[in-house]
């Protein structure tokens, strides 16, 4: 490509952003490589985040375009030394371009290569050497020939920090659309618990639990959690949901309520009867016995604190 001139440059960052407000953070990232593909021929992207150390690359954010859904996996698995994430890593900020040869030159890259079908590609990371975490987007080409060209390379290198910015704004566009204002506050990681994007008052719960957390990392108990792929926490101050979209996560905290004690069983009943099913149509609609009903009840209105049916109906919805 030639030379980008500066209303050409202008007009595309702004559509990155543009792209950004779409409300779906993998909607984004193809709106965004769209934008990038009238600048840069490619043919498919790999678009994500990982972490390194020791001669060692792990992916835990993937957003593969037109290319297998798994091939982060099989990065993992199988190719930890990858020619392509060693030399952005070391060279962070610049974008560099891979031959075939280069892409052949290790066994399990050439794998890997193969697995993708692609011939020749350039590639862009990010780097906190502090953390040992890099970002990074990556455009292919399926032969090889034409050659990325320098003109390709010096693109990328411009578009690279804006695709990373909006990136985290279509996050941020994300916790806003799930945001209840008057209960939680939202805030949202990649897969090993690194924060991207939050609000201050999930900062203040986090400093509630954990008086010492400065971040960016999230406490080790909660990384623990989102690793493993555990739907919630319950912690002495504060309760928090879990969820992913794709390779991101979103955590939703609110203050610990005497109702996270219940148990998913006590739960289930005690809505029901909350309701105003009677003991009988509650153990009908879930399949219990009358007798388990009234024992997880029981249990129930012990946790909550509460003596009459009016008092466990609106503690239980309190959250």
């Amino acid at each position: 490509m030639s030379d980008l001139t500066l209303a050409e440059l202008s007009v595309t960052i702004r559509q990155i952003y543009a792209a950004s407000r779409c409300g779906d953070v993998a909607d984004y990232q193809r709106r965004a490589l769209e934008v990038l593909a009238r600048h840069i021929a490619f043919d498919a992207a790999w678009w994500g985040r990982g972490s390194f150390g020791q001669g060692v690359h792990h992916v835990h954010c993937s957003f593969p375009y037109r290319l297998p859904v798994d091939i982060a996996e099989r990065l993992n698995l199988s190719d930890p030394d990858n020619v392509v994430a060693r030399r952005v890593v070391a060279d962070p900020g610049r974008a560099h371009y891979f031959s075939q040869k280069d892409l052949r030159s290790q066994p399990s890259t050439a794998t890997l290569t193969d697995y993708m079908g692609i011939a020749q590609s350039v590639c862009i990371a990010d780097v906190d050497a502090a953390l040992g975490v890099s970002g990074f987007v990556s455009l292919a080409r399926k032969r090889a020939t034409p050659r990325f060209s320098s003109g390709d390379l010096k693109a990328l290198e411009l578009f690279g920090p804006h695709l990373a910015a909006g990136l985290d704004m279509a996050l941020a566009d994300e916790l806003t659309l799930q945001r209840n204002p008057e209960r939680t506050a939202l805030l949202a990681t990649d897969t090993m618990g690194l924060l991207r994007v939050g609000e201050v008052s999930a900062t203040e719960l986090l400093t509630l639990e954990w008086p010492g957390w400065t971040g960016p990392r999230l406490p080790a108990p909660l990384v623990e959690r989102i690793v493993a792929r555990k739907p919630d926490f319950l912690g002495r101050q504060l309760h928090a949901a879990i969820h992913w979209i794709g390779d991101h996560v979103v955590v939703s905290m609110r203050r610990r309520e005497p109702r996270d004690m219940l148990t998913r069983r006590e739960r289930d009943v005690a809505n029901a009867f909350a309701a105003g099913n009677s003991y009988r149509e509650v153990a009908t609609a879930l399949g219990l016995s009358p007798a388990t009903v009234r024992h997880h009840l029981r249990s129930a209105y012990v946790k909550l604190g509460v003596t009459d049916k009016a008092a466990f109906a609106t503690r239980l919805g309190a959250s």
